[in-house]
């Protein structure tokens, strides 16, 4: 199948009505990862398709989770495949962009020209030591253990806020002073034999 219709599938695999416009950036933000990723190391996946079917789709089923927030922190970011997406099906949502590899943050900058995407902002740093960034919500992938991502988040998210934890499928969480669990929910992504576990944190002081 080709990225269009992957991206076609995803999207109605999770409810998705994001109209041509949105659809073509998704695609071509596809593309353009593709492209960068033959000359440098961006994504751990070589394969396009399961880029798209394995992370893409991550993003997709966050939409409607962060789609009514001010503002959203994606912590070590990477490519983008979190922030990016989400970006581009939320105008009104700000997307902080943080990671500390200075070419996978140019690769966004790129991207965030190419599709116009006023609302995305790459963040080159490590999230510890940049200055608060006052967000509602904070998603993150493959940062690390849950305890390194709420720690993390705890001087970015304002009372109130919401971090996200994208986990396999094994039993892994985490506590952190001022944050507490408030949903542990699994899901499966379209065309993927995996399960997958979503933990939503609460930060209430």
């Amino acid at each position: 199948m080709d990225l269009k219709g992957l991206i076609a599938e995803a999207l109605e695999h999770f409810a998705i009505s994001a109209g041509e416009a949105r659809s073509a950036s998704l695609v071509r933000y596809m593309e353009e990862l593709d492209r960068w990723g033959r000359r440098m190391n961006l994504v751990g996946l070589k394969d396009i398709e399961r880029v798209c079917r394995e992370l893409l789709a991550d993003a997709l089923f966050l939409h409607a989770f962060v789609m009514d927030r001010r503002r959203l922190v994606d912590v070590g970011s990477g490519s983008g495949i979190l922030a990016v997406p989400l970006a581009i099906l939320n105008g009104s949502l700000e997307v902080l962009s943080v990671d500390k590899s200075l070419r996978k943050i140019q690769f966004q900058r790129h991207v965030r020209r190419t599709l116009k995407l006023t609302n995305l902002r790459p963040v080159e740093g490590r999230i510890e030591a940049i200055d608060p960034l006052d967000a509602d919500c904070l998603v993150a992938k493959a940062y690390g253990t849950t305890l390194a991502v709420l720690a993390a988040s705890d001087r970015h998210l304002v009372t109130g806020g919401l971090t996200f934890v994208l986990k396999g499928r094994r039993r892994e969480d985490g506590t952190f002073p001022g944050h507490v669990l408030e949903k542990d929910l699994g899901y499966s992504l379209p065309g993927v034999a995996r399960d997958y576990r979503l933990l939503i944190y609460k930060r209430i002081s």
